[in-house]
């Protein structure tokens, strides 16, 4: 695996950022059970995630790829709802 194996975070970087901005600008930010709030909660967890597993070695030889869907999704999910109204 290869140092360029971190470009994977890019994504849920993202997409905490748009979760996080529609959490404040358009919700207001009044509940932590708003949809925003907690995918990007489920954001921070699933990158801290494969952070955790990556550092102790425990990383699956097809992890890599699962979490880059995984945050492939979730980018997609903020970026749709972004346009929601």
């Amino acid at each position: 695996m290869s140092d360029f194996s971190t470009i994977i975070l890019l994504p849920f970087i993202i997409a905490f950022l748009i979760f996080v901005l529609r959490f404040y600008s358009r919700e207001s930010a009044s509940s932590m059970k708003n949809p925003s709030f907690l995918l990007a909660v489920l954001t921070v967890l699933t990158a801290g995630g494969y952070l955790m597993l990556r550092i102790t070695d425990h990383l699956p030889p097809y992890g890599t790829l699962a979490f880059a869907i995984a945050g492939l999704a979730l980018l997609t999910t903020a970026i749709a709802r972004m346009f929601m109204i």
